[in-house]
């Protein structure tokens, strides 16, 4: 008992799971019948199931796009990201088109199911069953599908604490530690969003645009800015312009006041 509860723990603080944990997945996947040599996904569903999934998730969408969307900035060109309902269900994706097309070429797009019983072990049905973050690299994934990729997840949780999705981040090359941050980041906003008051995704920031507006509300310059974000001038003025825009306020001081009035600071 002991064991496992140290494993979750270990695996919880940095996102990478423990060998007990896969090998429980490997185990539950064996049960599934899950083939290792299992190259395409082919549980999708069809046109009519799929328009009933994407319309039972559309508030999560919605911030979702907008979110994912201008995080979009901080990937690499090489990225792939997709948002996934509770069941492991492919809702969107998002990525530079060659790699968009390559995705599809294997069965990944809306509605394709990376549940482990279709797709075997990997990051987002790990986040999943566990609950919290994981990374993995592409030798843990248990089908030949997705050992070119390592993949970083982190489940969506609204404010009652009821999982609502999961956000996954995956690459054939990149620091998977810096991807696995930032999907545990990119679901935090997420959650706070599904469990807002805010019922319009025009006001959603995304996590880069928090850190800019929060730094600014602090009396940070541009340049001090900047300089912590590790970011230039001309994209700290564009982030807190995103966020007068969302605000309706004719300055950029003005946004932090309305900022607060709605709980984005």
């Amino acid at each position: 008992m002991w064991e496992r509860v140290d494993g979750l723990r270990a695996a919880e603080a940095v996102g990478i799971v423990t060998p007990d944990l896969l090998a429980e997945s490997y185990a539950r996947c064996r049960t599934f019948a899950v083939s290792e040599e299992l190259a395409s996904l082919n549980d999708d569903l069809g046109p009519g199931e799929l328009k009933n999934l994407l319309q039972a998730h559309t508030r999560l969408l919605s911030y979702g796009r907008l979110v994912i969307g201008e995080s979009l900035r901080d990937l690499a060109g090489h990225d792939l990201l997709l948002l996934t309902d509770a069941d492991g269900r492919i809702l969107e994706l998002w990525a530079d088109p060659t790699i968009l097309a390559k995705a599809s070429n294997h069965g990944l797009s809306p509605g394709a199911s990376l549940a482990e019983k279709s797709a075997g072990t990997n990051a987002v049905a790990m986040a999943l069953n566990l609950r919290m973050p994981v990374a993995l690299n592409g030798q843990q994934h248990l089908c030949r599908l997705f050992r070119d990729w390592s993949c970083a997840a982190a489940p969506v949780f609204d404010h009652d604490g009821q999982m609502v999705g999961c956000v996954d981040i995956s690459a054939a090359e990149g620091p998977l530690l810096e991807k696995a941050a930032l999907a545990r980041s990119i679901s935090r906003e997420l959650g706070r969003l599904m469990g807002s008051s805010i019922r319009h995704p025009r006001f959603a920031v995304t996590p880069r645009q928090r850190q800019v507006l929060s730094l600014f509300a602090q009396g940070a310059s541009y340049k001090e800015i900047a300089r912590e974000l590790d970011i230039s001038i001309k994209t700290v003025e564009e982030h807190l312009d995103a966020v007068r825009n969302k605000m309706g306020t004719k300055s950029r001081r003005a946004c932090i006041k309305k900022a607060v009035e709605l709980g984005l600071l």
